[in-house]
């Protein structure tokens, strides 16, 4: 636990201390594709990847929120909140369809895998649309 809170701050840091870029978020996504390709400890590289994204979700967010006037930043909240029940309903189908993928076992390390990568996955696009949008603002 300890050295996934270790990892998440690490490459939250890394991520905010360079200009946040797609480019950026790409590399992680490959390095996490690495993890996953290397076959040994999958479970572990999607429960961490999920965990980097929900933070980089939470600094994009952020960092295009200060770049707003009040009124856009009223929108983007009220945005936002819609697209974090949409999440929810989305986690809600994403457990449903791993367990079937699972035969119904949620214990399991390949149901933990699956339904993290699913997540991490549906969270890594919003946060590109984020700085897309924040990259537009001059």
């Amino acid at each position: 636990m300890l050295k996934n809170i270790i990892l998440t701050a690490i490459l939250t840091f890394n991520f905010c201390s360079y200009s946040q870029t797609i480019k950026k978020v790409v590399e992680l996504e490959n390095k996490y594709q690495e993890c996953l390709d290397s076959g040994n400890g999958m479970k572990k590289c999607s429960v961490d990847f999920y965990s980097t994204s929900d933070s980089l979700l939470n600094v994009a967010y952020k960092n295009l929120k200060i770049k707003l006037n009040t009124t856009e930043q009223t929108n983007l909240i009220i945005e936002q909140q819609k697209w974090l029940k949409k999440r929810d309903t989305y986690f809600k189908k994403a457990f449903l369809e791993a367990k079937t993928e699972n035969s119904g076992d949620t214990e399991s390390s390949d149901f933990q895998m699956l339904y993290f990568d699913k997540k991490s996955t549906y969270v890594i696009e919003r946060v590109k649309e984020l700085i897309k949008r924040r990259n537009k603002i001059k």
